[in-house]
């Protein structure tokens, strides 16, 4: 694993990581290691805990990162990670996701144009090669049909400028499709101001693979779908839910946000 930015190995670009996360000891070494691999480096990674009883926050500090407490919630977390941010790019990366080499050059190359405000990147899933439904959905992201911000999810690693960020008040304060929400208003600043990257993050398959990828798909369509009826976040938010990360020795009885 990288070792923690120094003075020796300074950052060279001015971009904030921000990692929500809820028992996630176990997957988020090898994301945060993932990220201080990038070249350049992000002037800080934050990890944003909210309320893990395992050993997160442990494990961000030992991967070289700053380890904040926030309000559980993911849209909470996020916009509690960037308030404790200094860069003038936030790059907002779940905690089961790794970014590939060159991601964040990439996002520095998306934003030496001025008309880009924020954007985010395609998607594949650790465990793709054994299942068509998840190669499909991978697919989906990289398809120029489908390429809106309707259909932007926060595990695609959602990045934008600082000052943009605070213009739009952050993310809404939703128990779910706080991404979308986001990425469609980034959208709305202007033409071209939403920048589709073309290479893949690597998500964990984890949440679709515990009753499916296609039932796990369809909800999630079902869930949008609802969404630009009418129907609230709040309302919707117990359609869909999850087990958290398995914690050693122990079942997990509640579910994440």
């Amino acid at each position: 694993m990288a070792a923690p930015a120094s003075p020796e190995c300074a950052p060279t670009c001015s971009i904030s990581v921000v990692v929500p996360a809820l028992n996630e000891e176990q997957g988020l070494t090898g994301t945060l290691a993932a990220i201080w691999r990038q070249g350049p480096r992000p002037c800080e990674v934050v990890v944003v805990d909210g309320g893990s009883v395992d050993a997160t926050v442990a494990a961000a500090e030992a991967a070289g990162a700053r380890a904040v407490r926030g309000p559980r919630g993911r849209a909470r977390q996020m916009n509690a990670g960037a308030a404790e941010c200094s860069g003038e790019v936030l790059l907002f990366l779940h905690a089961d996701t790794e970014l590939p080499p060159g991601a964040l050059e990439a996002v520095e190359r998306a934003l030496a144009n001025p008309a880009v405000l924020g954007g985010c990147f395609t998607l594949r899933f650790d465990a793709q090669e054994g299942s068509a439904a998840l190669r499909l959905w991978s697919w989906c992201t990289r398809c120029w049909l489908l390429r809106t911000p309707r259909l932007v999810f926060g595990d695609r690693a959602i990045f934008v400028r600082r000052s943009v960020f605070e213009e739009l008040g952050g993310y809404s304060d939703w128990p779910i499709l706080e991404d979308l929400d986001f990425a469609m208003r980034l959208a709305a600043k202007g033409p071209g101001a939403f920048a589709f990257l073309p290479a893949a993050v690597t998500t964990s398959a984890r949440r679709l693979l515990e009753v499916g990828p296609v039932a796990q798909q369809l909800l999630n369509t079902s869930i949008v779908i609802l969404w630009y009826c009418g129907l609230s976040p709040e309302t919707l938010k117990g359609l869909y839910r999850y087990s958290m990360p398995r914690l050693a020795g122990r079942t997990p009885n509640d579910t994440a946000s």
